[in-house]
């Protein structure tokens, strides 16, 4: 099948997506931008910003820069290590030859090495605890705004972490200046129930008080406009009920029955992300200041997994945008999964020959995006009949059609030939239909989470690893990928070079500086044990 596409588009030389509005130019996120991209390779935003040090002295912190400083850091971590760990593990992605890079991460062979403090305790001591300082100052004050902005954050980032970890340091987390140098850690089947309190007495603060404060470019998501923070809120929630919903079936569905019942309620339908990077040495999105500024070359290219769905389905346009073709010339070629030592290469061998991930310099960090928003509501619609049959299937087609607006406007395709591209894939008799009313719950849930997969890959990776481990779509395939004639495209397929005796990975492991530093951390598990609510079984 041909690597192009039907409107003749030049997709080879994409400029950088638009902030559709967002100033370039506001000296505040200048400044938080170029002190975090220094997470990168040292340490927290907190060493640097010290916001936390003396809440009293407005001099040395401030709801401003601590929210900033808190949102930048959530990003950079979620945006950065975790997005590559998401998109081997999703199977978008897998190490290239020539290489040992990633290979450990895409051979399953991690450690208590593998994920160390810039990442688990930048989130800890960088990004949680200014959040704190935040809800704790405004809530002081009133400020309900900032409240929101923060609670809502910091529920994101806990769910990440728990999601990760299963077990975290959660009530007890940030409360050094109380001397609790040993943080217990918490179930997170506890702590899922915490982030639904937090996030409702968020949401139910009277924001129209006179005490609030303007919010303005501080917030890096959303300007200060609360109306999205409620949707991101709300939306959180969603996801939060739906991960459980095979471990915990009834909290699931009274919780988004609530959230259905509620008219006040509504859902994003934007994408909340971090849009302020721009093309300067550490401004830039922190993928592309790793892979492309630091390393010059990345050892990342495209995984076979994603590329057979997309190849068999003629889904070339989306092909295209994620991926730039091989500098050696051709059409696209893609790699097995984690087969990075194959004997049939050539000697010498590298990633210059096959399809690499697109890296553009200000393209945004997606939290969560349109799509998931959209993909989380239709699989909530056909799992508790809270709206009707055609609002799942319109939620569903929205999903698709905000892939494929974020992948192919900045390339220079018009709104309306987007639409018309989406619509030729999830009409009647195409490859990404709807089922049919009263179809099989778990076909829709198949067909839902397969496109998310699609639609979330390069951008949102890791959420896709964990809806795989959720709900099991793709399936795992029973056959190597390379038996084409059994073979099913999208399938997963265990990374050959695996060390975990053909078993999938789950987890993470706790860092080496938690056990050094925390008495109280849990013994060590396995990559390939599994998350409280990951209990499915056929």
């Amino acid at each position: 099948m041909k690597d192009d596409n039907k409107y003749g588009v030049n997709i080879t030389s994409p400029q950088p997506p638009s902030p559709r509005g967002k100033s370039q130019n506001l000296p505040l996120i200048a400044i938080i931008l170029l002190i975090c991209s220094f997470i990168l390779f040292f340490s927290s935003c907190e060493d640097w910003l010290d916001v936390n040090k003396d809440p009293n002295n407005p001099d040395e912190a401030n709801e401003q820069l601590a929210i900033s400083s808190g949102i930048s850091s959530v990003a950079y971590v979620y945006g950065g290590k975790y997005q590559v760990l998401g998109a081997l593990w999703s199977q978008h992605w897998t190490q290239s030859l020539g290489a040992s890079q990633y290979s450990g991460l895409d051979s399953y062979d991690i450690n208590s090495s593998t994920f160390d403090n810039r990442q688990y305790g930048e989130l800890f001591t960088g990004a949680l605890k200014n959040l704190e300082y935040v809800r704790t100052l405004s809530f002081e004050k009133q400020n309900w705004g900032y409240y929101l902005i923060a609670t809502v954050m910091q529920c994101y980032t806990f769910q990440l972490l728990a999601d990760l970890y299963d077990d975290i340091p959660f009530s007890e987390a940030l409360k050094g200046e109380d001397n609790v140098t040993n943080p217990h850690f918490e179930k997170g089947e506890d702590i899922y129930d915490s982030l639904i309190v937090r996030l409702d007495f968020a949401l139910s603060r009277d924001f129209e008080a006179e005490t609030a404060e303007e919010i303005g470019s501080e917030d890096l998501l959303f300007e200060g406009n609360i109306e999205r923070w409620k949707q991101f809120a709300n939306t959180l929630k969603l996801k939060i009920y739906l991960r459980q919903v095979y471990k915990n079936p009834e909290i699931s569905k009274t919780g988004i029955e609530n959230l259905y019942q509620n008219p006040d309620v509504k859902f994003l339908t934007t994408d909340a992300a971090m849009t302020q990077f721009v093309n300067e040495t550490g401004r830039a999105n922190p993928l592309y200041e790793t892979e492309v500024r630091f390393l010059n070359n990345p050892n990342l290219i495209l995984s076979y997994t994603l590329y057979s769905l997309l190849s068999d389905n003629g889904d070339l346009e989306r092909l295209n945008a994620m991926f730039d073709f091989p500098e050696a010339g051709g059409g696209h070629k893609s790699l097995i999964q984690g087969n990075y030592n194959d004997p049939d290469e050539p000697t010498g061998t590298n990633s210059s020959s096959y399809s690499k991930p697109v890296f553009i310099p200000a393209a945004p960090v997606y939290l969560m995006s349109a799509s998931e928003a959209y993909f989380l509501q239709s699989e909530a619609i056909v799992r508790f009949g809270t709206k009707s049959y055609s609002t799942a299937r319109e939620l569903y087609q929205k999903g698709i059609e905000a892939s494929f607006l974020r992948l192919l406007y900045p390339y220079g395709y018009s709104e309306s030939q987007i639409t018309g591209i989406a619509e030729d894939f999830y009409g009647p008799g195409d490859p990404y239909t709807f089922p049919v009313e009263g179809s099989p719950v778990e076909e829709f849930i198949k067909t839902i989470i397969i496109q998310k997969w699609v639609s979330l890959a390069g951008i949102q990776s890791l959420e896709t690893f964990f809806e795989h481990n959720r709900t099991h779509y793709p399936g795992e395939s029973q056959v190597p990928a390379s038996d084409e004639g059994n073979y099913v495209p999208g399938e997963f397929t265990i990374s050959v070079n695996n060390v975990t005796s053909g078993r999938f990975p789950k987890r993470l492991m706790y860092p080496e500086s938690e056990y050094s530093a925390n008495i109280n951390t849990p013994e060590k598990k396995e990559v390939y044990e599994k998350i409280w609510w990951d209990v499915k079984t056929e």
